[in-house]
């Protein structure tokens, strides 16, 4: 498995039962294109280093909980980068005014999200050689609050698997 199928499947495994927040790995059989690989670079690399709100957990459990409640389910993103995703995600006018109840844009859900599934993930696991640095304040986030993180993957329906 190489670098980019391992991350993708370890953020995907996090993130994808609530939105999808990083594009999907080509279809079976195909190799990805330079481009759709360089997308994905750009794409692991941004959320990587993605600053999560200190407020995160006060905001994105209550808003994943009722999208849930309310039964919107997401958009197909196939292989899209994350702003074709955030700009799909904006267009949903069933979840649009849940985010916007909830303080937050179409973007800060995405990239929440996303970096939260993929943070949560490499945590947990060995990471891949020459995978991005996660940020540190991110970890320092998630490791200060575990019942809220262990809420938060049960919620996107996930499971935290140790290392």
């Amino acid at each position: 498995m190489n670098f980019r199928t391992y991350l993708l499947a370890a953020a995907l495994s996090a993130a994808l039962p609530v939105l999808p927040a990083m594009a999907q790995s080509a279809p079976a059989g195909q190799q990805p294109t330079s481009e759709q690989q360089a997308m994905m670079m750009h794409d692991i690399t941004t959320a990587a280093q993605y600053r999560l709100p200190n407020n995160f957990f006060t905001v994105m459990i209550p808003t994943i909980r009722e999208i849930k409640a309310r039964n919107v389910t997401p958009p197909e993103s196939g292989n899209l980068s994350l702003s074709q995703t955030i700009e799909r995600t904006a267009q949903m006018e069933r979840l649009m005014p849940i985010l916007r109840e909830h303080g937050l844009s179409a973007s800060d859900f995405v990239m929440g999200i996303t970096t939260f599934g993929m943070t949560t993930a490499l945590m947990h696991q060995q990471a891949p050689k020459g995978a991005p640095a996660l940020n540190p304040a991110n970890i320092k986030l998630i490791n200060a609050h575990p019942q809220e993180t262990e809420t938060m993957i049960q919620e996107m329906g996930g499971q935290l698997s140790q290392p």
